[in-house]
């Protein structure tokens, strides 16, 4: 082996090198198993534009989130309360969050614009500070005649069914009646859930014509509402990073009509406005976007510090994606790389790590890579094994085809062409473009099990779809030793399955 292909060899664990198969084909059939050459990397860098964040609701309804959002127009905080109710309960903000379940029509129309996490629990915050505490009496003085409203109000509320009539029909499909119940408790108390469901009706058009005018107006209605700036801030838990209030929902929402435009004219700049109102509210995810919107752009013109200063405030507060964007802006391994931030692959090896750490496979494969590849520390491939098999066996089909490198080869662990041949299968059929290769050389030589040039041809065929190189070049060598019937077999292999009536 030459110095050069050692080196790729180091770099790659991706895809083997061309020449061993064509010349093992040219030559009939498979002798000896060889050892793979590795190509240089293919780096699947995640997308800054997938890191998505929205909010978790339960589902059924919690009658008890029906009192909250009582509870909280009655608040003394309020001056229309004038001091007629006790005094406001911190708690009334965690129990409203399950005053309904997350709506899976309307994620799945805009999920290419709103920010999804599902990284799993985070280390503990390190940025909430603890915040005073705040006089319940209202600000404004109360006359005989604002108790005696205060108390009617009062009396409304405790009899009043409207908001869980309304969420029960919607939970009905009886989107008619939703809405003129939840407007009903708009008119009646001013619920802010009231407005929120209201402004997804009208978004959505169901029960009413769609309007993106109106939904804007309605999500206004919530975000421009009274603001308490500790009672109403929304208390982050990175351990459970998809609660979300009413407030910060709507402010969600609205950015995402915004940033796509859907039935308004596109405003980025808005969305970016948004984001940081969502920040200010407590929700210390709205930095990952923030942080994303400088690296690609987004709103603003490109910036790697502000980029850095907003994503380590969100790494701070726990929030997981964001530490993965830092290691990938530190390793200079982002799509369009913006400018100021220097490569550190000290702080990206961190960041990795502490990602990695909180369950993030895609960290976890990019922290063992660097451990393979012996970047900005000595190279450890028997670390690098712990953390691809750790992605591995959790599906990240990139990892699957590292650690299936291992096993081919025999290095860190036992030489097993079978046990390779099976992860590099699990991988390609991820489409995974450097395993399908991989895949192809084995069935062509019949390694790790039954030789099937057919296979072969079908999954290199795929792979160089996928723009492998290596797969272009060896494609013919395939396609030089098919018979007519494995020729026939492999174009059926390659043909999409018929659309089922």
């Amino acid at each position: 082996m030459t110095q050069a292909v050692r080196h790729n060899a180091v770099l790659g664990r991706t895809a083997f090198a061309v020449l061993a198969l064509c010349s093992t084909l040219a030559a009939g059939p498979a002798g000896a198993q060889q050892t793979p050459n590795a190509a240089s990397p293919t780096v699947d860098v995640q997308a800054l534009g997938s890191v998505k964040v929205t909010g978790q609701r339960t589902r059924p309804i919690d009658p008890s989130a029906i009192v909250a959002a009582k509870n909280k127009v009655l608040s003394a905080q309020f001056a229309s309360s004038c001091g007629f109710m006790g005094g406001y309960s911190a708690a009334d903000d965690d129990v409203t969050l399950a005053y309904l379940r997350s709506f899976g029509s309307l994620d799945a129309e805009l999920s290419d614009l709103a920010p999804d996490d599902s990284t799993g629990a985070a280390p503990a915050p390190t940025a909430n500070a603890a915040v005073p505490d705040m006089p319940t009496t209202p600000s404004v003085a109360c006359a005989a005649t604002d108790r005696r409203f205060a108390a009617g109000r009062n009396w409304i509320a405790r009899k009043d069914k409207s908001l869980q009539q309304a969420f029960d029909a919607y939970e009905a499909g009886n989107y008619v009646e939703a809405r003129a119940r939840f407007e009903e408790g708009w008119k009646k108390l001013g619920y802010e859930e009231a407005a929120m469901m209201l402004g997804r009706l009208h978004l959505l058009g169901l029960g009413t014509p769609a309007s993106t005018p109106k939904a804007i107006d309605w999500l206004n209605e919530v975000i421009n509402a009274r603001y308490h700036p500790v009672n109403d801030r929304l208390r982050y838990d990175p351990k459970k990073p998809d609660q979300i209030n009413t407030r910060i929902e709507a402010t969600l929402l609205l950015a995402r009509v915004h940033l796509g435009g859907q039935g308004t004219q596109r405003n980025p700049e808005a969305a970016l406005r948004l984001w940081r109102k969502a920040l200010d509210f407590g929700f210390e995810p709205a930095n990952t976007l923030i942080g994303q919107a400088y690296v690609s752009g987004v709103g603003t013109a490109p910036d790697g510090p502000k980029a850095v200063e907003a994503l380590t405030a969100a790494a701070a507060a726990g929030h997981v994606p964001a530490m993965l964007l830092l290691g990938q802006l530190y390793h200079h391994q982002v799509p369009k790389q913006p400018s100021g931030v220097p490569l550190d692959l000290e702080k990206a090896g961190a960041y990795y790590g502490a990602a990695s750490r909180a369950g993030n496979l895609e960290a976890t494969y990019a922290y063992g890579r660097m451990l393979d590849l012996g970047e900005g520390t000595p190279r450890a491939p028997e670390k690098a094994f712990v953390f691809y098999k750790e992605a591995a066996v959790k599906g990240h089909a990139d990892a699957q085809n590292a650690l299936a490198t291992f096993f081919y080869s025999g290095e860190v662990v036992p030489q097993n062409h079978a046990t390779a041949r099976q992860l590099f299968q699990a991988a390609a059929r991820s489409r995974q473009p450097d395993a399908m290769f991989n895949l192809a050389v084995m069935l062509a030589q019949g390694q790790g099990g039954d030789k099937d040039l057919a296979a072969a041809y079908a999954w290199c065929s795929l792979a160089k779809g996928l723009g492998n190189e290596q797969a272009a070049t060896a494609l013919p060598a395939i396609a030089a030793k098919l018979s007519p019937d494995e020729k026939a077999r492999a174009e059926a292999m390659l043909k999409p399955a018929p659309k089922k009536s």
